[in-house]
């Protein structure tokens, strides 16, 4: 079974947005008829609306225009150029943006069914197949997005969206909507110069390096990506401490722990993808397009999930001493210095859960340096 094409957007081509300018606020009422508050994030608020010509529903995020030059213009600008240029199944789809002298309102798909933590807080854990398919749907996307050098450098429950109602669905899938492209950022591919020393996004989903201040890539979001699947899995953070610092010690010191009682009933291949994706070291960790392929992921019980024969070990180890050699140069040619300030402040406001027994490591599968 191959559950990655039914999935699986490649469109390449760039939207045209509608970028519209309004006198004043009251004229989008004259548009769009707002309906419940569905949410409220850092920068504003979301609504249900519906298109009065056409009747259709749409979400609208509302949000106060910002100072010219500020850091906040900046991610309001830098998320509508990158949803400009996505069209993807599992990217929220954006549909026009308005601007009038006081707000900005952004014009989206309708997503009934929360986000991931919502949803998480209200089943405690998910079976193994959901998490399944919202891993593979979240991989896909961000397989795209790395493939056009965009990274998005803030995935976490919260910005994944849930499109459907769950009673809704004949098949009973989860069908989710990556989000919230503030701090996202678009690169010029992997190579040296092209390393990021941006510090931002949310601590208890930020990968190592990233907290480190030495210099990262495209590969900071598949960690986060492991971290939103062990949370699907257990409902708890891998890692967690009161601190960055502490944080970053804990991740670099120990690895995933699966101590839990519901982790019993997990099954091992999954329990070793998770080891693979929250691998400390970029340079071993898995890629985001090595994720889709993973038996775990096809449900292909044929496949081994280690290499079979030794002339493949082989080659594994040396692409992985490549790629480890290649990422080694990147941090010792970034900066030693403090971290820039942040896009976004980080959420360092989690509570430590107390301690965990080790667990056997993983031979993960050399992560390829290009998507």
């Amino acid at each position: 079974m191959n559950m990655v094409s039914p999935w699986t957007s490649r469109d390449t081509l760039e939207r045209n947005v509608p970028l519209i300018r309004l006198e004043d606020d009251a004229d989008l009422r004259e548009i769009y008829e707002f309906g419940k508050k569905l949410g409220q994030g850092s920068f504003g608020v979301v609504y249900e609306a519906t298109h009065i010509e056409t009747q259709t529903k749409w979400a609208i995020k509302e949000v106060c225009r910002p100072a010219a030059g500020s850091s906040t213009a900046k991610m309001l600008g830098h998320e509508i150029n990158i949803l400009k240029q996505v069209n993807h199944l599992h990217i929220i789809h954006l549909q026009e943006v308005y601007h009038t002298a006081k707000m900005t309102y952004f014009v989206t798909e309708l997503c009934v069914g929360g986000d991931l933590k919502q949803l998480l807080q209200r089943k405690k854990f998910l079976t193994e197949d959901e998490t399944r398919h919202i891993i593979c749907s979240l991989a896909d996307a961000v397989v795209y997005l790395h493939r056009r050098d965009i990274v998005h450098r803030d995935l976490k429950l919260e910005n994944i969206l849930v499109k459907n109602y769950l009673d809704e669905d004949d098949d009973g899938r989860i069908n989710i909507k990556v989000t919230d492209f503030g701090l996202a950022v678009k690169t010029g591919g992997v190579g040296i110069e092209n390393i990021i020393r941006e510090a931002c996004g949310t601590l208890v989903y930020m990968a190592p390096e990233v907290m480190s201040g030495r210099g990262y890539s495209q590969w900071c979001d598949v960690w986060s990506i492991g971290v939103v699947m062990y949370m699907l899995l257990c409902g708890e953070p891998p890692f967690v401490c009161k601190t960055k610092s502490k944080l970053l010690k804990e991740i670099m010191n120990k690895e995933a722990k699966f101590t839990q009682p519901i982790w019993a009933t997990v099954s091992d291949a999954a329990k070793n993808l998770l080891t693979c994706l929250l691998k400390a070291d970029p340079a071993y960790r898995m890629s985001a397009n090595q994720l889709l392929e993973n038996p775990w992921i096809t449900g292909d019980t044929n496949v081994p999930a280690m290499p079979s024969n030794v002339l493949e070990m082989m080659r594994n180890h040396l692409e992985q001493k490549e790629r480890a050699q290649t990422l080694g140069d990147l941090s010792l040619s970034s900066s030693e210095g403090t971290l820039d300030s942040p896009v976004l402040p980080v959420d360092s406001t989690v509570t430590d859960n107390g301690s965990h027994t080790e667990t056997d490591s993983c031979s993960c599968p050399p992560s390829n340096s290009t998507q």
